[in-house]
Order: structure tokens, then sequence, then C-alpha cells
């Protein structure tokens, strides 16, 4: 059979045929753990006229194949391989199709991911999905890595030593189950602490510095997300601060006010789906920052020279009008350590989950 097209796809999901794909692909364990995805469609006389290529350029598509050894064609299969072989259709990917097909072969949606287990230092975190059949394919439960900072030096205003800078009492933060680390905030509860506090004698805030962040907004907030997770304000500039805010549904703001102009970095958050979500923000040298969001980097800024110099006499607020959960605020002095927060790469660490009890 003569094949008239063929396209370069980078995998992002195996829903089925997994263990065919990894037996004919020079890369060894399994499919779902490989760094390089890459592999070939290709696309028959039968299916040529059915198949709609302007879709096909730049596009995120479910493609229903079959999978073929690449010993066949040699001369145009690369080689590290395999093919894919077009056998139905190959249809536009959203986030509903995409559910629907895993119903169908058996898996519910992942889960959220659990605490880190450890603050610091490296730890890994696990998230889970379940099986409604007898068995299906593929991983019920998957880890990262997360908090892979150094601990030297790191400043946890969480922590609970700092219980003299809970306004009101620690105490009477609400906890939040299967979150040892976490705590519920309403409106009227925040951290307020001078920043001479949080280092050693003679110390100011860094010029360079991560800031760490997980929270979820609770049902209750309707989605729509509001005040200070974390404010540095000047004592004898008014109007000088650094501050980490939300902005509304799916949206936070880095903002930097001094010298009488202000200036925004916007974040885009998905807050109203009340799942954790973390936030890294890395400062280098007053005028650059680097923003991840959910492990993945969002975007880098950079400003004019000087344009985010901190507040030397700083107070630090924490949480101020903020109402939900937050597990982690935790400042690094150093600059660069925001992809360390998770990692973007999870692997697979249990083949399936028995069937959900109803």
């Amino acid at each position: 059979m003569m094949w008239i097209k063929t396209l370069d796809l980078a995998l992002v999901s195996i829903y089925r045929g997994g263990v065919e794909l990894a037996s004919v692909s020079q890369y060894s364990g399994s499919p779902y753990n490989t760094t390089d995805r890459q592999v070939n469609l290709k696309i028959g006389t039968q299916l040529g006229d059915c198949f709609n290529w302007s879709m096909a350029p730049q596009s995120e598509l479910v493609v229903f194949a079959r999978v073929s050894d690449p010993a066949v064609d040699l001369e145009t299969t690369p080689p590290d391989g395999p093919w894919l072989e077009a056998t139905a259709a190959a249809v536009p990917w959203s986030l509903g199709v995409d559910i629907a097909i895993w119903n169908a072969v058996g898996w519910a949606g992942w889960g959220g991911w659990g605490p880190c287990s450890k603050t610091c230092g490296g730890g890994r975190q696990i998230r889970r999905r379940y099986c409604s059949k007898p068995s299906c394919e593929g991983y019920g439960e998957q880890g990262r890595s997360c908090n892979s900072f150094d601990c030297a030096g790191t400043i946890n205003p969480l922590a609970p030593g700092a219980r003299r800078n809970f306004h009101p009492a620690q105490a009477r933060w609400g906890p939040v189950p299967d979150r040892p680390h976490a705590f519920s905030l309403r409106p009227n509860s925040y951290i307020w602490i001078a920043s001479s506090e949080l280092f050693a004698s003679g110390k100011t805030f860094p010029r360079e510095f991560t800031l760490f962040i997980s929270l979820r907004l609770r049902p209750e907030s309707g989605g729509y997300g509001q005040g200070t997770l974390f404010s540095l304000r000047s004592r004898r500039r008014t109007g000088s601060f650094l501050s980490l805010e939300l902005a509304g549904r799916g949206a936070a703001r880095l903002v930097h006010a001094g010298g009488g102009s202000s200036r925004s970095i916007y974040l885009a958050v998905p807050l109203y789906d009340f799942r954790w979500h973390h936030i890294a923000i890395s400062v280098h040298d007053d005028n650059t920052v680097r923003i991840y969001v959910d492990c993945r980097w969002l975007r880098t800024d950079v400003l004019e020279k000087d344009a985010l110099d901190t507040p030397r006499d700083a107070d630090l607020i924490i949480g101020y009008l903020f109402s939900g959960d937050l597990e982690q605020m935790v400042l690094v002095p150093k600059a660069g350590q925001a992809h360390k927060q998770c990692s973007s790469q999870v692997t697979g660490v249990a083949p399936f989950v028995t069937p959900r009890e109803i």
C-alpha cells in the first residue's frame, strides 16, 4: 500500500496502547515516562479524502490509530520510530473529548496533587485517579518532586514558631483536612511582621529572592478571588510596596509602587476550579521577574533598572482580606529558584487503581 502523507506528532496523552507503543520504540521503560514522545502518523489512501488536513498543522488532535512496526518502512521511518497508522479518525482535542475518551477506557479524571512530603530540601507529591472497569491500562497514581530548594536561609512565616505574628492567634485559624501544613483563612485572618524580624541582625530584605505560594479558593467564594496574598510595605515611604494580589476570576497580579508610579504584572491562575494552585516568583537584580504557575514557566518580565527596589524597612503582610486555604508561603533569599517549587515532569508509580467503591 502506498502512503500518501505523514505528520509528526508530539504525544501528550496515550489513552490506550501504551504497551504496544513502547514495544516498538527504542526507549526503555514506560512510554508515559519518555522525555521525547515524537511519533509519526501515516495516512493511507483509503483515509486521505476523509482526513481534514486543514486542522493538522500546529493543532492538538485526538488520533485513533494502530501502532506499526518501524521495520516495515526503514527508508522513511526515523531510527527513533515508531509509526502510528490512522485507522479511523483524527478530531480536534477539547477538554470534553478528552474526558469522554478517558471515561470510555475506564479512567476518571486526575484528582488534585496531595501535600508535599517536605517543606524544603526535596519532597514528593502524589495524585490519583480511579478505574471504573475491572482493569485499566496505564497508571492510577503519579508522583512528582516538590520543594527541592535548599533549606538554608529559608523563611516560613506560617511555621509554628511564628505564632505571635498571627492575627488572630494561629490556634484560631482553621485547619485543612489532609493538609497538615495548611490553614483556612477568613478576610480578618492575616500575618503582620516586620521584615527585620525575619532576618539576622543587620540584615534587610534581600534584593534577590524567590517567593513560593500554594493556595486554594473555597466554593463559597464563587471562584472570585480577592485580597492580598503577600505584601512588602515600606514604613518610611508612603505608597512604596511590592504585593501579590488576587484580581478576580482566574487571575492574580504582582504590583509594585514607588516614586509616585506603579506597575502590574498579571498572572493567569485558574483559581475558579477550587483546586490547589502553586505560584513561584523570582526577583532578579531589582528589575527582572520570572514567574511559574502550577510548576510551569509562565512569563519573564524585564523592567527598568531598579524598578523592583524592594523596601528595605518593610513590613510583611500575608493573607490580608483573603478568603481561602493557604498551604505554603515560603521566602528563599535567592533568585532563580522558582522552578524548584514542583516539577512539571510526572512519573507513574502505580499500574492501576481498583474501582472506587460506590
